[in-house]
């Protein structure tokens, strides 16, 4: 009789830790703030057609969340992924981008929206590569100017965020 207590009172402690089943993915709106220099707010797992938002809670830094997709079968831990040749992960699939100023709310500097959205199920990387102490003026002229420019604007060359910690990762599941 005891043993049955005993395992009773087991069960319902795994229960109420919420063992034996794991994390449940998330969905719906994913808010995440970047602080220097990392991103906050990004679950492990998120659910197919969850949508990133990002604020900058930065006074001072421009941040950008980059999420690209890791393809199947790509075993390598993001910080090996990150030391490769630019020529190696071009073909990882690109989700979208999103630029916040210091103390903003982001937008896509290539659709004006507000949020990123992923579908399907797998590995993704999330990325802040605007370097270090990049000016925030710099930044916002290329954002408004409206002009299409044949790459990223000039914003020096100091360390870029990710290798000052702004890289994470989630797995799409569901």
């Amino acid at each position: 009789m005891r043993a049955k207590v005993l395992l009773a009172l087991c069960l319902l402690l795994v229960a109420a830790c919420g063992g034996g089943g794991g994390a449940e993915p998330v969905g719906g709106t994913i808010d995440v703030t970047a602080q220097d220099y990392e991103f906050e707010g990004i679950p492990e797992l998120v659910a197919p057609g969850a949508e990133f938002t990002l604020t900058n809670a930065s006074e001072g830094e421009v941040h950008e969340m980059i999420v690209i997709g890791i393809p199947a079968g790509e075993n390598r831990t993001l910080e090996e992924l990150l030391e490769l040749p630019e020529e190696e992960t071009a073909d990882f699939p690109f989700q979208g981008v999103l630029v916040a100023l210091p103390g903003d709310e982001a937008v896509s500097p290539e659709t004006g929206e507000s949020s990123i959205t992923v579908s399907e199920p797998g590995r993704y990387a999330v990325l802040c590569f605007i370097p270090q102490g990049a000016d925030p003026a710099v930044v916002e002229e290329a954002m408004t100017s409206g002009e299409a420019s044949e790459g990223p604007p000039d914003m020096g060359d100091g360390t870029p965020h990710a290798f000052l910690g702004m890289a994470t990762e989630f797995t799409v599941e569901g």
